[in-house]
């Protein structure tokens, strides 16, 4: 049986402006290749014309399945799309789907008609019971913990899966099926950037956390050993130098982190890694923060989102404002780059807020992640947006942390979504303290990562989106797909001359 792992084209997130293999499919066709014929068809690594070079992929591989990954909303619409599109050109394959937002609107997804199985929550085990059903012939899947699909035409859960305990029992991701080739991030230095995912999950309940939701508040993670094999693997056989690490809480664990600190040093891994953590563990991990330095760790991302005790009451964010300010104590002497993550826009905060957490964070961070908030489905947070008729837009390819879905105290969505794109877009050309930075810090990588962040901030300030230029519409693409295959038809049958 022919398994393809497919993830479409899809609008690269304003932040990143780059490139990196899907992190969800590089473990499960890891998974998949032990027992199946798999390939892996990347979109993202087109230079021009994706759809149209996604359909040509399909109609010479003709798998029997296709795996389409399904995490953010902000992606759900090529998901859906890109079903449709196998269903055209294969209609007796079976399209399965998976990950956060799909997990929320399974309904809607099966209902669609082009869709035929969800992997609800993690997916390498369902996967393969699937697959295996799938290739013997099986049409009972009450069975498959873990699986949503349409039972006598109406949508329907299986129970949920337990979670794998020892995340090493996995297989070291699926690298070589990937063009690594053709990824690159911006404020990684190019194509020897790369983001790369040791952990599962966090022990926090921050209620605009979807993924805290989905991993069900619980931490799980690689072992040290794994993390270097795999980081070297990139090193030395792929030319990956700089990384972001995607551990929501990479310090969850003192221990991992202190075996891994002595693995680095004694396998000589050269690299430069950016990772992100709690305030709390953070302090917890104080005494390891030197040998973090040391081994090539440039930049901590923190979650600091609000300093106002109201906002982090709101937010239920597992900390006060001694907490981050501890933990911006313990970061400097070590010269990261220190990167705080900032909530914008709640239906909570005044404009005064707002310019007091930008405030705060300008001058105790070097960086600011400037995120807007954005109810994501199933969170305790959207829920309050939706109870309270906050949520202003309902256009899921918006949902992507960079525009304003809900209004707040005093703006409505739309004047939030200027106000915010101005300030922040100012505040990230032309903040002295940041020019400052750039012209004169000596930290890591310090530069590289300025430059595309004051590229940012211009689309921001002068409201005009980053062209992405290997982007291209589904609606430009498939109605002259249609069109040619038609005539195609016509042509191959004889009712249309040549």
């Amino acid at each position: 049986m022919k398994v393809l792992f497919l993830d479409p084209i899809h609008k690269v997130w304003e932040f990143f402006r780059g490139l990196t293999a899907n992190p969800a499919l590089i473990y499960l066709a890891a998974v998949a290749r032990r027992d199946f014929n798999v390939k892996v068809y990347d979109a993202y690594g087109e230079t021009s014309r994706p759809w149209d070079k996604t359909a040509a992929d399909l109609e010479k591989e003709r798998p029997d399945v296709v795996c389409i990954p399904g995490s953010l909303p902000s992606f759900w619409y090529d998901v859906l799309n890109c079903a449709r599109l196998v269903r055209e050109i294969l209609p007796d394959a079976k399209v399965i789907t998976g990950g956060y937002i799909s997990n929320q609107l399974w309904r809607e997804g099966l209902e669609g008609g082009c869709i035929d199985y969800i992997v609800i929550g993690e997916g390498e085990v369902t996967m393969m019971e699937l697959l295996k059903a799938i290739n013997t012939g099986v049409t009972d899947m009450s069975g498959i913990k873990g699986l949503a699909y349409l039972k006598n035409g109406i949508p329907f859960k299986n129970p949920d899966r337990e979670f794998i305990q020892d995340l090493d029992t996995l297989p070291m991701p699926a690298y070589d099926l990937f063009p690594m080739h053709r990824y690159s991030l911006a404020p990684f230095g190019g194509n020897i950037g790369f983001t790369a995912t040791y952990s599962r999950g966090c022990t926090g309940r921050c209620k605009f956390c979807s993924e805290t939701l989905l991993w069900r508040h619980c931490w799980r993670g690689h072992s040290a050993e794994y993390m270097v094999e795999a980081l070297s693997t990139l090193r030395y056989k792929y030319n990956k130098r700089v990384f972001y690490i995607g551990d929501d809480d990479f310090l969850h664990d003192p221990a991992r982190t202190e075996k891994f600190i002595e693995l680095m040093f004694k396998n000589k891994v050269d690299i430069k890694m950016w990772i992100q953590s709690t305030c709390r563990n953070v302090i917890k991990n104080e005494k390891l923060l030197a040998g973090l330095k040391k081994i090539g760790v440039y930049q901590v991302m923190v979650g600091i989102e609000t300093p106002k005790p109201k906002g982090l009451k709101i937010l239920n964010k597992p900390q006060d404002l001694d907490t981050v300010m501890r933990a911006l104590e313990v970061l400097k002497p070590h010269e990261f780059i220190i990167m705080g993550m900032l909530v914008w826009g709640t239906p909570w905060d005044t404009m005064q807020d707002l310019v007091d957490s930008l405030e705060f964070l300008n001058e105790h961070c070097d960086i600011i992640g400037p995120n807007a908030a954005t109810p994501w489905h199933g969170t305790p947070y959207y829920d309050e947006c939706e109870k309270i008729g906050a949520i202003e837009v309902r256009d899921l390819t918006r949902y992507d942390m960079t525009n304003c879905i809900t209004r707040t105290a005093e703006l409505s969505a739309v004047e939030s979504d200027y106000y915010y794109k101005k300030t922040v877009g100012r505040h990230l050309m032309f903040n002295k303290k940041f020019l400052g930075n750039y012209l004169f810090s000596k930290k890591t990588l310090y530069r590289t990562y300025v430059n595309m962040f004051v590229k940012m901030g211009w689309s921001f300030f002068t409201m005009k989106p980053w062209t992405q230029n290997n982007y291209q519409e589904f609606s430009d693409f498939y109605p002259e797909y249609l069109s040619k295959k038609s005539v195609y038809h016509m042509q191959k049958t004889g009712v249309l001359s040549k």
